[in-house]
């Protein structure tokens, strides 16, 4: 290395999380920018940023030194001290001399984290530093290290044994460390450093303890010090930096730092010379696998292939299949990654076996036939002609990645089955690490800086969502006036006030920083060797042993990451199979049933797809609706084309699918290549096939060229479009040759196509290619897609059950099911304590609520209480019998409460409010019969030969208000089910001119109507435009605010009226006149116009306000049966199939009233009777109409009434 060079290596990153604040990437490029030679990276207990830095430096041509400031402690296994015996945990450094130091610093990591980790810190002892010293060099460390610190303590001849200690350890890769930030203590202890290492015969080396890049970053440093120890920059009993000394400093500074030392400066270059240290990357490491009968791993994946295609295509296999496995087997075996198809294929045999859902496949594997074959995946890849070259090829330079899609519920039996079976300590999940982003950072500063949250939020109310590019606009950006992300309203508040614009250019420079670790969702890592002889190793805080390097690096090592990502769709599959064979006995099987059922389209061609995976959103259902699927491939590329991207081509592509004739091809040759997906460039696998089929690639070639564009490799652009057009040639322009003396290549012009063409199919094939997306994942998400849809469209109740319960820890996703149940006319029946399970069950054409989805009701209370206790000792038959039977240590006040206010206790006659009024005293009786009991002591009541339960009497009182009731029951259960809060005001609603039922259902659902309904649903049709003024009105069901790209804030409504929901959207002005009125529940009337695009009906609101409406007289005396009403309906023959719905839902409204049927002119007791007259009538008539319905005096049963 030059002369008059320095070298720092005491460096602190920002991954010292939260205490170091430099940038790994400004860092270097700052060392670079001074010209040194080499730079090391010492971050606190931990290597997370090696390869970060490693990559980093090699970029700018600086050697890199990989190294750590350790924790060093007398026994790193203890970890309970006494507030007056804190532990002392000192400072070490250790740098990476070679591969072996490299093995052993990620060693001593991993035994500070999975041996020694105790109050934050990764902690290791001299035993631990003895036996993995080799090739790493030792400083002493910053006044906080051993030496110094016993110095400080007037203890030279500890610091001298220390010193010796260390030297006996590391020889000549020990050095003593001196530093001088102005600070007393280090003016004390230099000299004695200088002592002792004269004493030794060792060297002393002069390091700067780097927690930032420039001086003037030390601010931003000191707040976020701050952000770490929840404290504020003018706290005084804080950490805190004693000066602005911690830079990164020059050779000039140094050098007149250390002029009375020089030669420590010179031996920072002799410790550089020694640090040799390369990260081998793409060099796989992949696990042995262990195969039977003493076969290899090429033998026993060519046997299970073999067998495999029989059992997929039949014994009589074709030549396309053979010839296709055979040449699949040939490159995976040649690129050394039979093990890899091995490792894969033996745990997704497993978990299948072990009846775990694996999904169809995801991912560009889904193209190999040998995946297919042996069970990775389930879709046929010569069936739709998926490639393999999209997944692996020759010229392939990373692993193969086959993601794999797990059982939501069951995805860690997988984990463990692969920590089983190759070691605990061959296993490890993955580090991920949480970054402060723009809010984040501004919220964090402010405070630091006690700014007022009111303040804060006006600061980071002007910044707006910035769709997929959010994490790419940056503060700054925001900042900057003659940008194309600037935010006016953001510089107003910067350059007018001084606290405001500290506050933000503080957190411009901490925004992205690294704040804390985490865990990969999905990857775990399977290690060849002993993952601790491997790579460095973290702890969790919920204590999984994770990777200290992500998800990017690991895979750049070379190891086997895998990703075993949790999908909610196959436990939704799981649950909804189970559910019919349970109780249909069907046992539901897609091998034997296939993807062709046209009933199934019919369903997704008509909209009804909420809950169907990957088709259930608006835009999705629209285009789907007006593409008409009629088979998987339809699917497929639906998935595809509506996407960011390629949706811009969805008008072109429908109107060619309904006019093939409109389509134009470029040349013959590109017919049956699009022809599929109407002439449109759809999948990255069409781009290949392009290339192979005119420019004669091969399908190896055909994937770089794929890769280029996709990745946007503009330098190598033009270089590939020559040889796609003229073919691959020589520095004499002359056609290559193979072997065999057959063209390579031959380019477009040479097999016949005119030069002009072939550049315009170049120049599509460039823009196409930028989104085209991958056929083999869409393929096997089409396979899920039409397996969900099959199950909505055969087993709704099954299904929509499954996928309720699927999702019972996620409210707003219950929420949005509940009333996907009310659009599909699928009742919900009450919960009940004898009829409810824990979970939402099928109940005949109904769904019974679960038990312990009710607020405040656990699912465990649920099912190993109230359910096991049913089950075990009959159906409850009183709130007392309940109480006595369920200890209530288990099912505790509150739940009983919610349970109460939620219904489930209403089959026992008693009104909700008598129930609450008295359930305390209900437990305070039990736990005294209880006690009598235990005791052995008789009550008067015993005495009488009477129980406390028959003993105890009610105080019954009037039940609560409809309105008051019903909230209540909603706030538990997510919904109204005994009634709507709107009953009974039916008369206000007649003087709007909109309401839900007047929005039209697509055309499939007016098949069922008569031609005077249907002429009626026409006249409602009509009676909607675009652009027209109505009045309507009804409850807020749910609130979601946006902020608009330029900063305003917008309220998207649900509003619930008498027939169901429709979309209310206030706009800016609107909302500032409202703002203070817009809660859930909250009734309101809104004045607006309505928006009717692409079949969809919003409405834009100018002015919404709330709507005191009449208060109706509530019956508040308890209520007992009508005598003298009964309830009447006549059903027709275009009704009978509407009885069941009928009778489910009056159940929903357990009493005492009779109900009639009228049918062919007589009239029929039916089974039910209800209590709660209005609801029940109401509910009726949104079955069969308002026409049908009447509640008049109840009549003699022997006599035949008139029709009515």
């Amino acid at each position: 290395m030059p002369q008059n060079t320095f070298v720092h290596l005491h460096v602190h990153t920002e991954y010292s999380l939260l205490d170091g604040a430099a940038n790994v990437n400004n860092l270097v490029d700052k060392a670079k920018e001074l010209g040194m030679p080499a730079i090391a990276i010492t971050d606190h207990g931990n290597m997370f940023a090696a390869v970060k830095f490693y990559n980093r430096c090699k970029e700018n041509g600086i050697r890199p030194i990989i190294g750590c400031e350790c924790y060093l402690v007398e026994d790193h296994t203890q970890k309970n001290y006494s507030k007056l015996t804190k532990e002392k945990a000192d400072h070490l450094i250790l740098l990476v001399k070679n591969d072996i130091g490299f093995k052993n610093l990620s060693k001593l990591n991993s035994i500070g984290y999975l041996e020694g980790l105790y109050g934050g810190k990764p902690r290791i002892d001299m035993n631990v530093l003895k036996g993995h010293s080799e090739g790493l060099i030792c400083l002493s460390a910053c006044i906080f290290g051993t030496i110094p610190r016993l110095l400080l303590s007037d203890d030279y001849n500890g610091a001298l044994s220390f010193a010796k200690e260390l030297k006996n350890i590391f020889g000549d890769d020990f050095y003593i460390e001196i530093q001088d930030h102005a600070l007393l203590d280090e003016k004390r202890v230099n000299p004695l450093l200088v002592k002792i290492a004269n004493e030794l015969g060792t060297k002393c080396v002069a390091t700067n303890d780097i927690h930032y890049i420039n001086r003037d970053d030390a601010e931003m440093h000191d707040a976020l010090l701050c952000i770490q120890t929840g404290t504020y920059v003018d706290a005084t009993d804080r950490m805190k930096f004693p000066n602005n000394e911690f830079y990164l400093k020059t050779y000039q500074e140094m050098s007149e730092l250390f002029k009375w030392i020089p030669e420590a400066l010179e031996t920072t270059i002799e410790i550089a010379n020694k640090c040799d240290f390369n990260f081998i990357f793409n060099k796989y490491q992949l696990p042995n696998y262990p195969c039977p009968d003493g076969l290899t791993p090429p033998e026993y994946l060519a046997k299970i292939t073999k067998d495999g295609l029989k059992k997929r295509y039949g014994t009589q296999l074709s030549s396309e299949h053979i010839e296709r496995a055979d040449s699949e087997l040939e490159v995976i075996i040649q690129m050394g990654f039979a093990e890899y198809y091995l490792i894969v294929w033996d745990f997704i045999f497993w978990a299948k076996n072990n009846d775990i859902p694996i999904g169809p496949g995801r991912g560009s594997g889904v193209g190999s036939i040998v995946a297919y074959s042996i069970g990775i995946t389930d879709v046929d890849p010569l069936k739709y002609q998926l490639l393999f070259e999209r997944f692996l090829n020759k010229d392939r330079t990373s692993m193969p990645d086959f993601d794999i899609d797990i059982c939501y519920s069951r995805r860690e039996e997988v984990i463990d089955y692969v920590r089983e079976k190759y070691g605990d300590g061959q296993i490890s999940q993955i580090i991920t690490f949480g970054t402060m982003q723009k809010k984040a950072a501004i919220k964090d500063v402010g405070r630091v800086f006690r700014l007022p949250a009111q303040d804060v939020a006006k600061i980071t109310k002007q910044i707006p969502f910035f769709g997929p590019e959010d994490k790419k606009v940056h503060i700054q950006d925001l900042l900057n006036p003659s940008g194309k992300n600037k935010v006016d309203s953001l510089i107003e508040l910067y350059n007018s006030n001084e606290v405001y614009r500290k506050v933000l250019e503080i957190a411009m420079k901490v925004e992205g920083a690294p704040r804390n670790t985490s865990v990969h969702a999905a990857g775990v890592v399977i290690f060849k060797n002993p993952a601790i002889e491997t790579i460095p190793l973290a702890k969790s805080s919920d204590g999984k042993t994770t990777t200290q390097f992500d998800m990017v690096e690991v895979e750049k090592l070379g190891l086997l990451k895998m990703d075993f990502l949790a999908l909610m769709t196959l436990t939704d599959i799981k649950l909804a199979h189970d559910s019919v064979k349970r109780n249909t006995g069907t046992d539901i099987d897609f091998n034997v049933l296939g993807y062709d059922d046209p009933n199934v389209y019919d369903m997704i061609t008509k909209g009804y797809t909420d809950a169907v995976f990957q088709l259930e959103n608006a835009g999705m259902r629209r285009f789907l609706m007006n593409m008409k699927p009629r088979n998987l491939e339809d699917i497929i590329a639906g998935i595809s084309i509506h996407r960011p991207g390629p949706m811009d081509n969805e008008e072109e592509f429908l109107k060619n699918r309904m006019n093939p004739e409109l389509i134009k091809y470029k040349h013959p040759k590109l017919e049956p290549i699009l022809f599929g997906t109407s002439g449109i460039m759809i999948y990255q696998e069409q781009a290949m096939t392009v290339a192979r089929e005119l420019a004669g690639y091969s399908l190896t070639q055909a994937d770089i060229l794929r890769s280029i564009f996709s990745k946007k490799k503009m330098d190598k652009m033009q270089i590939e479009k020559q040889m796609f057009i003229h073919g691959l040639r020589d520095k004499d322009n002359k056609l290559l040759l193979d072997n065999n003396g057959i063209i390579k290549t031959p380019g477009c012009v040479e097999n016949g196509i005119s030069e002009s063409v072939a550049d315009e199919i170049f120049e599509d094939m460039k823009k196409f290619a930028n989104y085209a997306f991958n056929k083999s994942h869409a393929a096997a998400y089409a396979v899920l897609a039409y397996i969900t849809a099959y199950y909505k469209n055969y087993y709704p109740i099954d299904f929509m059950a499954a996928v309720i319960n699927n999702r019972i820890d996620k409210p707003d996703d219950i929420k949005k099911y509940l009333q996907v149940l009310k659009n599909m006319d699928i009742s919900v029946l009450p919960p009940d304590v004898n009829l409810s399970e824990a979970e939402f069950i099928p109940e005949k054409k109904s769904i019974r609520y679960g038990l312990g989805c009710i607020k405040n009701v656990s699912m465990q209370a649920a099912k190993d209480y109230i359910i096991k206790e049913r089950l075990a000792g009959g159906k409850f038959k009183s709130i007392h019998d309940f109480i006595k039977r369920i200890d209530t240590k288990f099912c505790n006040k509150s739940a009983i409460e919610s349970l109460i206010l939620a219904g489930a206790f209403d089959s026992f006659g008693e009104t909700r409010a008598t129930l609450i009024n008295n359930y305390e005293n209900i437990i305070s009786n039990v736990e005294m019969e209880r006690k009598s009991a235990e005791t052995g002591q008789q009550n008067i009541f015993s005495l009488l030969g009477e129980s406390l339960e028959t003993s105890f009497q009610l105080q019954r009182i009037k039940e609560y208000a409809t309105k008051y009731k019903l909230s209540k029951e909603k706030e538990m259960l997510k919904m109204y089910i005994s009634g709507h809060p709107l009953s009974g005001y039916e008369r206000y609603f007649s003087d709007f001119n909109f309401n839900s039922s007047m929005i039209p259902s697509s055309t499939e659902d007016n098949n069922n109507f008569d031609s005077e309904e249907e002429e009626t649903l026409s006249a409602a049709e009509n009676k909607l435009h675009d652009g027209m003024t109505v009045y309507t009105g009804g409850i807020i069901a749910s609130i979601t605010k946006k902020r608009t790209k330029d900063g305003n804030n917008i309220a998207i409504l649900d509003i619930e009226d008498l027939y169901d929901r429709f979309r209310v959207i206030a706009m800016p002005r609107t909302l500032s006149g409202c703002a203070n009125i817009l809660e859930e529940e909250k009734i309101v009337q809104i004045k607006g116009t309505i928006s009717y695009k692409d079949d969809e009906v919003k409405i834009y609101a100018n002015k919404i306000t709330a709507w005191d409406l009449q208060t109706e007289t509530e019956d508040n005396t308890e209520c007992e049966p009508d005598e003298d009403k009964a309830i009447y309906f006549h059903i027709t023959e275009d009704d009978i199939g509407k009885y069941d719905r009928i009778i489910d839902v009056l159940k929903i409204y357990p009493g005492k009233i009779p109900v009639y049927m009228q049918y062919q002119n007589q009239i029929f007791k039916v089974e039910v009777e209800v209590g709660k007259i209005v609801e029940a009538e109401e509910s009726i008539k949104k079955i069969i109409g308002p026409g049908k319905v009447k509640v008049k005096q109840r009549i003699n049963e022997y006599f035949r009434e008139k029709p009515i």
